[in-house]
């Protein structure tokens, strides 16, 4: 670093680094067995790819975006799931959103109702914002139609539903590329 820019930090400050922070619904251990074993079977009889299944299964909310300071958001997010009980999440059907690198395969939510109102209490409790979800759980990514289509077989059997009670926070700095970085999974308190 040179002298003037170590000089204008020292008198100034260093300026903000601002991140988004996702907390994501994660399912309970029976949920993810369950999709476990459906990964298998759409690796063994579809011909899919470890690299294209979710690496940590969960049902996206909506985030905070402000400056870096993990402890202050987690702290936030630990107050307020303190006062909160588990979600019962009911799963429809199997569908897909498009993609350049094709198709991401996704269950749908049945009643999204109670975890729209739950983002909404969260996201108010914690300073973020609120969107329009389109709510569901991730199972694969860079899939293509065809693949889709055959995975419409009944025999393919997918989680009908599943209890949340925990979320993981995700992060990453704005402008950064690359993932979102877990930093800690917090329990629901009820």
């Amino acid at each position: 670093m040179t002298l003037t820019r170590e000089n204008q930090i020292e008198l100034f400050g260093a300026p903000t680094i601002r991140c988004e922070y996702y907390p994501v619904l994660l399912p309970d251990p029976e949920t993810l067995k369950e999709i476990e074993f459906l990964n298998r079977i759409l690796i063994k009889d579809f011909g899919l790819k470890q690299s294209q299944f979710t690496k940590m299964p969960h049902i996206s909310i909506d985030g905070i975006t402000c400056p870096e300071n993990d402890e202050k958001v987690m702290n936030d997010i630990k107050t307020f799931l303190s006062t909160q009980c588990h979600l019962n999440v009911e799963f429809s059907e199997v569908g897909y959103f498009p993609g350049r690198g094709g198709i991401t395969l996704k269950l749908g939510i049945q009643y999204p109702k109670p975890v729209l109102d739950f983002n909404s209490l969260f996201m108010t409790a914690v300073g973020g914002k609120i969107t329009k979800l389109n709510l569901h759980l991730t199972l694969a990514r860079y899939v293509n139609r065809e693949l889709f289509d055959a995975l419409q077989n009944p025999e393919v059997v997918y989680p009908q539903s599943c209890v949340c009670s925990s979320v993981a926070v995700l992060k990453k700095r704005i402008g950064e590329k690359g993932a979102y970085v877990n930093i800690g999974v917090v329990e629901f308190g009820l």
